[in-house]
């Protein structure tokens, strides 16, 4: 069995909705923290100005501070928040928070006024963001004045939102694999129609692909009516064909045996063996061409039940001073093929059975998992296990004593394999012969 399409269409959306969420996930991430990078750089700025409004020359021209800053961060050794200022060299001020150790940043050269934003290395291995400006105190070079935080500060903000986004975009994503998974429904269901419709016709409830689809489908419906129209044309000149080949045939073989009976010349016993031969060919042959064109045709169904009594009557009366009983047992039973090919196998089976039996002959039906199952079971003699196979011998006859033409086993097989199905001889309960045909069944509903 192929591939599921619904399958496929669902599983490229909820591949493309997946991969887009992701893309939407490290996008966001990513603009979120740049947010909030630029939100610490800012507050990192402030904090700056808060320096830089609070250094005044001291004592021999060397920058000094008014006051600290109030953030007690500054003040805690190694807390991730760090301030310096350097005038030159040997002149630096450092906040408590940088203990022994010196900021280390880059030799640019920014110009008076001009915010710089650097990552440098702190103490202890910390990743910091750090901004640096130059402020002119007046007299002797510019001060530079660092301000820098550590950028663990931020790693509980991203985590909470990485939290949140992954809940956000996961239950987005539910959302739109159930939309997607909709929208394939809602998108195929004129397919799942049209598959109703083909069912329909198969089964012999219809004779054509009914109902209104969307002009992607229409055109495949169409084209399958189209189609079926085509091969029911073809099934029905093929068997005006083949019938009328028999009857041309038939009417002169009929005639040469007839001009030929009562005479025992071997001319005529020549004449009456090789029409009685070429009978036989005709017979088999038709019945072939009628049930290859059959066989497979949408809509080919048959009443196995009716046709089965239908023979049962016949043949009683054809047997009736034989005082031959034909019983069949059985429930519903449906053939998937051709209510004549049927008749054709089954009154075979059953003609053979009443040719043997001494007084009873008893056909049962049923039907399991998909097959249909037919038993002729007679009272006769019956034949041995080494006979069986033989039987089904083009013209075998086991007793010439026996009417008949020695085709009807063979034919029964010929057609039942077109069929997909089988023909098989065993013994009876009755005593006699069991015949088994098995082909494919239909539903009583219509469904093959």
């Amino acid at each position: 069995m192929g591939e599921s399409l619904s399958r496929r269409l669902l599983l490229g959306a909820v591949l493309w909705i997946a991969a887009a969420l992701v893309l939407a996930g490290f996008g966001l991430t990513a603009l979120f923290r740049q947010h909030v990078e630029a939100a610490l750089e800012a507050r990192l700025a402030n904090d700056l100005d808060g320096l830089a409004a609070a250094l005044e020359p001291g004592d021999g021209g060397a920058p000094a501070l008014s006051r600290n800053l109030p953030d007690p961060l500054y003040e805690r050794p190694y807390s991730g928040r760090y301030w310096q200022i350097e005038a030159a060299p040997a002149e630096r001020l450092r906040s408590r928070s940088l203990w022994d150790a010196v900021l280390a940043l880059p030799n640019d050269e920014p110009a008076r006024g001009e915010l710089h934003r650097h990552r440098i290395a702190g103490p202890a291995g910390q990743d910091l963001i750090a901004v640096e400006r130059r402020v002119d105190l007046g007299a002797g070079a510019p001060v530079r004045i660092t301000v820098a935080a550590s950028r663990a500060e931020l790693d509980p903000a991203l985590a909470d939102f990485a939290r949140m986004l992954a809940a956000s975009l996961g239950l987005l994503g539910l959302g739109l694999a159930g939309a997607a998974a909709l929208q394939v429904r809602v998108g195929l269901q004129p397919l799942a129609r049209l598959r109703a419709a083909l069912a329909a016709l198969r089964a012999g409830r219809t004779q054509r692909i009914e109902g209104v689809f969307p002009s992607e489908v229409a055109p495949l419906a169409d084209d399958l009516n189209a189609l079926v129209a085509h091969d029911q044309a073809l099934v029905a000149r093929a068997r005006v064909q083949a019938a009328d080949l028999a009857h041309g045939l038939k009417t002169p073989l009929a005639i040469l045996a007839n001009e030929a009976e009562g005479r025992d010349d071997r001319l005529a016993q020549a004449v009456r063996s090789q029409a009685a031969a070429m009978q036989r060919h005709v017979d088999r042959h038709l019945a072939r061409a009628r049930a290859a064109s059959a066989a497979g045709l949408p809509g080919a169904r048959a009443d196995a039940l009716d046709v089965a009594r239908g023979l049962a009557r016949t043949l009683a009366k054809l047997n009736r001073e034989r005082m031959i009983a034909v019983d069949v047992e059985g429930g519903p039973a449906w053939f998937a093929g051709d209510r004549e090919d049927l008749g054709e196998m089954l009154g075979n089976l059953m003609d053979n059975a009443c040719k043997w039996a001494r007084g009873r002959v008893l056909v049962r039906l049923a039907v399991a998992e998909g097959r249909l199952a037919v038993t002729v079971d007679d009272d006769g003699p019956g034949l041995a296990p080494a006979q069986r196979e033989a039987a089904f011998a083009r013209g075998a006859r086991l007793d010439e004593t026996v009417a008949g033409s020695g085709l009807g086993l063979a034919i029964a097989r010929e057609l039942a394999e077109l069929y997909g199905g089988r023909v098989a001889l065993d013994g009876a309960p009755l005593g006699g012969l069991r015949a088994v045909l098995n082909l494919p069944a239909a539903a009583a509903g219509g469904g093959a």
